[in-house]
């Protein structure tokens, strides 16, 4: 368990809000470990295929601008373009494989971070509770980067 939910006190939150704390946290971090590697992927992506499109401007296109069927014969002739070709597919297919689960992670910690936010009636049910209740989100906020004071996104 995270040391700042764990060193909140008994007058602040009971163990199963402490658990909720947890295991929104983990979403979190999930959710930004993939978004991460999401953008790591789109920029391999981008930046692999511009060197591509360099390259075969400088070295196939501008000599052999006369003659469409020359262009594509030197293109295919030579297997080092082959590579370029699968390495911009197998990155745009890592793109779509990691947005795909980030976008099921952020689903997942949405729904949890709203869960926490309807739930706060039962997890801080006395008033003295409630007025501490603005300690643990703050906490959270600044901590984590996590908004219970607001559903939305």
């Amino acid at each position: 368990m995270e040391q700042a939910i764990r060193e909140l006190d008994q007058h602040t939150t009971d163990e199963p809000a402490k658990h909720m704390l947890q295991g929104l946290v983990e979403k979190k971090r999930k959710f930004d470990t993939l978004k991460k590697k999401c953008l790591q992927g789109q920029l391999f992506t981008f930046g692999f295929a511009i060197c591509f499109m360099i390259y075969f401007y400088y070295f196939i296109l501008q000599p052999n601008t006369v003659d469409f069927t020359v262009i594509l014969s030197r293109f295919v002739q030579d297997p080092f373009h082959l590579f370029f070709v699968v390495g911009i597919a197998a990155g745009y297919a890592t793109c779509v494989y990691y947005k795909k689960k980030e976008e099921k992670a952020e689903a997942e910690y949405h729904q949890l971070r709203c869960e926490v936010i309807k739930k706060s009636q039962e997890l801080w049910p006395q008033p003295y509770f409630w007025k501490k209740r603005h300690e643990v989100y703050t906490m959270m906020k600044s901590e984590f980067g996590i908004n219970l004071f607001f559903e939305s996104k």
